[in-house]
């Protein structure tokens, strides 16, 4: 990927690009990772201890919706979208 290939993109443009496609690479190393070191926990207790392996189906089903605060929710959007105004505004 070079500037030169994307005509009418300045540069600072093009570096929010390049550091976007960065911190989304750097999040899939990490969902790897994640997803890798839970596939090991399984694997030790499929060999040691399978009566003790974990249900995750169980777990997942006890996550429900019932906590959410859409008032506390909407009021978190309120202060995101804020901050990308104030920040988005150009010195004098």
């Amino acid at each position: 990927m070079h500037h030169a290939s994307f005509e009418g993109v300045t540069f600072k443009e093009y570096d929010l690009i390049t550091r976007a496609r960065i911190r989304a690479k750097d999040a899939q190393v990490e969902a790897r990772r994640v997803l890798n070191q839970e596939l090991g926990v399984l694997v030790s207790h499929a060999f040691h201890n399978p009566k003790k392996m974990p249900d995750f189906t169980k777990a997942s089903a006890q996550k429900g919706q019932g906590s959410r605060d859409p008032a506390h929710e909407l009021a978190a959007l309120r202060a995101g979208l804020m901050n990308m105004h104030f920040q988005s505004k150009k010195g004098p």
